[in-house]
């Protein structure tokens, strides 16, 4: 029994030991896991790695469990067995009397020998017993210790990552948006060239045509040109660089001329909360102060800023911005180097911004560090509020459709949301130090200033995209202007082309119904000729001679009629003919005119920033020395702009004779701007009226040439007849 007993309280050293290798290889290996999450990069992987910890901790219990419920099981047969062999042992006393082998004394002896390992095993068994109570919350209390420190510890980095996740969402879906619009921008710019590029090819099919080119009309060329007008105008309209005043169209109304940019002005600071709502703290508004004066212009995208601005402190593997998708023109590409050198600046002043900022001040009470800090905060922010309130407009009201609105929204959005959740995270945090200062600010106004930089980098890309829309907008419109100035020549000169060759139809018609009146002249003629006979030349026959001279006469008079007639026909059609081309040609023109009042030019939209044209200084010197400007005059060589009236062409000119002395024109049409289609409308209208006139000078002559034509032959034929007549007379007179 006591071999027994030492026997189980050996294992139950054992026992306990293997617990104590454990405990210490449970906590091992939950001090192994601090550094999978401070390496962390996603929330996600801290909550797995939260479970991992509870689930460890449960297999470490159910360890322990499972030891101390096998051990409970063999100590309770060990001290079973002993007890039946105590009892076993005791009936088998018996004394000689009975015929045993023991005498009373012997029993006695042994009996109190039996009572007293049987009070040991009681003994050893509530020793055990009480150990082993108290040995599942001993170490249940151990590795819980142990899970809520790693816990405590854990809440920390898992705080401070959510946060940067949030914040990463949160650029990450302004980026979103603004690629978006850009991507909007970019297919507005690609659609309007590749009208540009149709319209070529079409006006140089309609001037040269060939069945290789597209079969098309300068009527359906001209109509083309409306779609044109209403892309620019949308374009316009949506980069929102349309002049006070610019042109304007019947479809599409009046442009919108505000502009749009971020609030100048700086909300009050102050402590003081509205009604039924809670104070908000002065740095708040300061930042938001600050914030609201980012001027949002046009961003310029491109791969290498995203690449260098992606981080915002987030560390290595925070990537967060993405490639921008979609091609981009050549003159685009032009500013990468521009940005990634900006995008480089901007974190190496951030970084040197958070570093100047100590991590800790016990030298003075943190009440007082706080109130110099937003002190030295509030006249930093006053003073960038200062220096963009000149040009920012308060852009809290009600938009209009454009792209630097929907840019100004998507910050101002960023702006609140960022701001927001870096307060909360801030004021959650208190007095802790960050877990990843390389990542994250220790105060809420370091993490202003990141938020504020990054925005204002977004801002200047936006200023930059957005004047380059604009050069490409203008070089565009330029373009436009001088392929639109091709299509009046041609529609004039299609007009031209039906209006003369319906003249010459007509005249050809009425000549055809008037070589049947010909025709039977020439039939009577025929036949007046052959009842002429010489024996009519006979006095006696002098009635039928006579009477076949009247009928010749008689077809005489009505040849000379009808040839009278029919030129003065021709002469009348003519000049309908004319009337028709002056009045058709007088509205194609003044429809052209008024037409091209409704396309955009150049002057129409805002000039932007152009860099000027650098010279060298010999160039410089001799402009100088020769009283010339240094700079470059931008309307030199410009077509004159603004309103214009247009003298319409003469209306009296077309007449077969007596062409009066004073000239009348048509109406003069009055245009409000001036533009190359404009021009080449007016030039093509006067060499169509000139070359109209030709034709028709020309056919006039045709016609008397005509008439002197047959009345020549009729003369000639007149005299033959005459020479017949007095041939047959002498026949038969006697000298």
């Amino acid at each position: 029994m006591e071999h027994s007993l030492a026997e189980l309280g050996t294992k139950f050293k054992a026992m306990s030991h293997e617990h104590n290798k454990l405990a210490n290889k449970f906590r091992a290996d939950i001090e192994a896991l601090e550094v999978v999450f401070v390496n962390a990069t996603k929330s996600a992987r801290l909550v797995k790695l939260q479970n991992q910890v509870t689930i460890e901790l449960d297999k470490f219990m159910s360890v322990i469990r499972a030891s101390l419920r096998q051990f409970r099981q063999h100590l309770d047969q060990t001290l079973q067995m002993l007890r039946e062999s105590n009892a076993r042992f005791i009936k088998s006393f018996k004394v000689f009397s009975d015929g045993g082998n023991f005498c009373p004394e012997e029993i006695e002896e042994h009996r109190k020998k039996l009572e007293k390992m049987s009070a040991m095993i009681d003994s050893s068994e509530g020793s055990i017993m009480s150990d082993l109570e108290g040995m599942e919350s001993r170490r249940l209390d151990t590795a819980t210790k142990i899970a809520v420190e790693f816990e405590d510890r854990f809440k920390g980095h898992m705080s401070d990552l959510v946060f940067m996740e949030r914040m990463a969402r949160w650029l990450t879906n302004t980026q979103v948006k603004i690629k978006a619009e850009v991507a909007n921008s970019n297919t507005q710019a690609q659609r309007i060239v590749h009208m540009l590029d149709t319209l070529e090819r079409r006006v140089d099919a309609c001037a040269r045509p060939n069945l290789d080119k597209e079969q098309i009309t300068a009527s359906q060329l001209n109509q083309s040109l409306f779609s044109i007008f209403e892309a620019f105008v949308a374009r316009s309209e949506y980069l929102n660089c349309v002049k006070p005043g610019g042109s304007q169209t019947g479809v599409q109304g009046s442009l919108p001329t505000a502009k749009v940019g971020f609030s100048a002005e700086s909300p009050q600071h102050g402590t003081g909360g509205k009604a039924g709502k809670g104070a908000e703290d002065p740095s708040v508004n300061v930042i938001k102060s600050i914030l609201n004066n980012l001027q949002i212009n046009n961003l310029k995208f491109t791969e290498e800023y995203w690449t260098q601005r992606s981080k915002l402190r987030f560390g290595l593997e925070a990537d967060l911005d993405g490639e921008i998708g979609g091609g981009a023109d050549s003159n685009r590409e032009k500013t990468k180097s521009a940005m990634s050198q900006a995008s480089s600046k901007g974190s190496e002043a951030s970084k040197s911004t958070r570093k100047t900022v100590p991590a800790s001040a016990d030298t003075m009470p943190r009440r007082t560090q706080s109130g110099q800090r937003r002190t030295s905060k509030l006249a930093k922010f006053d003073r960038k509020a200062a220096s963009h309130k000149d040009d920012a407009v308060d852009g809290e009201g009600t938009e209009a459709e454009n792209f630097m609105s929907s840019i100004q929204k998507t910050l101002r959005e960023a702006r609140d949301g960022l701001i927001t959740t870096s307060e909360v995270f801030y004021s959650q945090k208190g007095t802790r130090p960050v877990t990843r200062p390389q990542a994250l600010q220790e105060t809420h106004e370091q993490c202003a200033d990141i938020i504020a930089t990054k925005l204002q980098s977004y801002a200047t890309q936006a200023d930059q995209y957005h004047n380059q829309c604009l050069q490409e907008l203008r070089a565009q419109l330029i373009r436009f202007e001088q392929l639109s100035a091709h299509v009046p020549s041609l529609v004039i000169s299609d007009l031209l082309r039906e209006e003369v060759k319906r003249l010459h139809k007509v005249q050809a018609e009425m000549t055809t119904r008037f070589q049947a009146t010909l025709d039977q002249l020439a039939g009577r003629q025929q036949s007046n000729l052959n009842e002429l006979r010489p024996n009519l030349g006979h006095p006696t026959h002098s009635e039928q001679l006579g009477k076949l001279c009247d009928q010749e006469q008689e077809r005489h008079g009505d040849y000379v009629e009808a040839v009278n007639k029919h030129t003065v026909q021709r002469q009348e059609c003519a000049l309908q003919e004319s009337s028709m081309f002056l009045e058709r040609m007088v509205k194609t023109a003044e429809l052209q005119l008024l037409q091209y009042d409704g396309m955009l030019v150049v002057d129409d939209v805002e000039k932007g920033r152009v860099e000027p044209t650098l010279y060298p200084t010999s160039e410089l010197i001799r402009r100088m020395n020769a009283g010339e400007p240094l700079e470059d005059d931008e309307d030199k060589g410009a077509l004159p702009r603004g309103k214009a009236s247009w003298i319409g062409i003469p209306s009296n000119q077309f007449v077969v004779e007596g062409r009066p002395s004073r000239l009348q024109v048509t109406p003069t049409v009055n245009t409000r701007k001036t533009t190359l289609a404009h021009s080449a409308v007016i030039k093509a209208r006067d060499k169509a009226y000139e070359d109209y006139k030709e034709q028709f000078e020309h056919t006039l002559r045709q016609i008397e040439e005509e008439k002197e034509r047959l009345m020549l032959s009729e003369q000639r034929w007149e005299n033959a007849w005459e020479a017949s007549i007095d041939k047959v007379r002498k026949l038969y007179q006697t000298e």
